[in-house]
């Protein structure tokens, strides 16, 4: 634009130093054609719209200004800057990360949840987002789609008890997903993913840290005891079977079996002397 002017502003010089009354004719011409352009450039303004993006061009003035001469256009357009105003919104999908927030189970217990959604706006409702809201998609992303994401975790959340919710957080962000995916399509967008965590609060986190760790405690004292019990069983038993091993041996032992086991082990050599009138292993009669 300043190049424009300052090829005007010479031109305008040098025509004024023309003495030739030809020489006039053609530089006045000339300045007439840089005017012109300088003007074309200064009302007018020529952009691209991006493939991924959808164009609506807003005319600012006149009885046809706003809702009813909203256009969606797409490729290179031309508009007055002065009478139209030109908005973009992305045709392809939009990941936005929001800061967590707290939300509240049926008990009133509360809940940090830290969501991610995709979405995006469909070519045919671009104008319908607009007309209803005349906001930019950061705007949109902060007020709009923020209050339903909000909305509808607490909605979910507030049909839960707290153990439920604790123990079912992939169901309950499923709901929320559908939740969400059905109330943001009635006002243009097109909600098709969201990621989350959903914690409890640090009391209540400290409190369920308590109980896993009793929990704990507790089955390591059941088992230590179990293996207790489990090793006097086994010294009892030993001790029983020990015990009846010897009953049985003392019943089972006789004279007869004694005499029997002496012969199995003599070597069949009797001995040079012995004691009374008898052999042995042999009962004289």
């Amino acid at each position: 634009m300043n190049i424009f002017v300052t090829l005007f502003i010479k031109l305008t010089e040098n025509a004024m130093g023309i003495t030739n009354k030809s020489t006039v004719k053609v530089g006045a011409a000339g300045v007439s054609v840089i005017g012109i352009i300088v003007l074309f450039l200064v009302m007018f303004a020529v952009e691209r719209i991006d493939s991924g993006q959808t164009g609506i061009i807003v005319n600012l003035a006149g009885s046809e200004r706003g809702v009813d001469d909203a256009k969606v256009e797409t490729g290179w357009v031309v508009y007055n800057r002065f009478a139209k105003q030109l908005f973009e919104y992305p045709a392809f999908a939009q990941i936005v990360d929001y800061e967590p927030f707290d939300i509240q189970d049926k008990k009133g217990t509360i809940f940090k949840t830290d969501p991610t959604i995709e979405y995006y706006i469909e070519r045919d409702n671009a104008k319908v987002v607009f007309l209803r809201y005349r906001k930019t998609t950061e705007e949109l992303e902060q007020s709009v789609i923020l209050t339903e994401v909000k909305n509808a975790y607490k909605d979910v959340a507030g049909l839960y008890e707290t153990d439920s919710l604790i123990n079912n957080r992939p169901a309950f962000e499923k709901e929320v997903e559908e939740l969400l995916k059905e109330r943001l399509s009635k006002r243009g967008f097109t909600f098709t993913n969201i990621q989350s965590s959903v914690k409890p609060n640090e009391t209540l986190q400290a409190a369920i840290d308590a109980k896993n760790t009793a929990v704990q405690n507790a089955l390591k004292v059941e088992n230590e005891k179990k293996a207790a019990i489990a090793e006097a069983e086994k010294v009892v038993a030993a001790a029983k079977g020990k015990a009846d091993a010897n009953r049985i041996l003392q019943q089972s032992i006789t004279p007869e079996l004694i005499q029997l086991k002496a012969v199995e082990k003599w070597d069949g050599k009797l001995p040079l002397s012995t004691s009374g009138n008898t052999l042995p292993f042999l009962k004289l009669q």
